[in-house]
């Protein structure tokens, strides 16, 4: 597995961000339940998939430091409740 943080576009950061579970594996999940609900809009469909592929792609272990890049955006996530 490689670690392709550093790849992540900031819409992908922010899907991560609002669906993170704490972990890889239970945040992919998280992600993928919300496919069926984005029918007809292609390009929500192609981020969550590029998100999906970049986090399996992704080491547990490096998902871990991921987590530390995506706090500003928990924190923007927060601010806009």
């Amino acid at each position: 597995m490689i670690n392709l943080a550093m790849n992540f576009d900031t819409d992908e950061c922010s899907v991560t961000a609002m669906f993170d579970k704490g972990n890889r594996n239970d945040t992919m999940e998280a992600i993928d339940h919300i496919i069926p609900f984005l029918k007809g809009d292609a390009d929500m469909i192609v981020l969550v998939c590029n998100t999906l592929r970049k986090l399996f792609c992704m080491s547990d272990e490096g998902y871990e430091t991921f987590l530390m890049d995506l706090e500003d955006y928990k924190s923007e996530l927060e601010e806009g409740e």
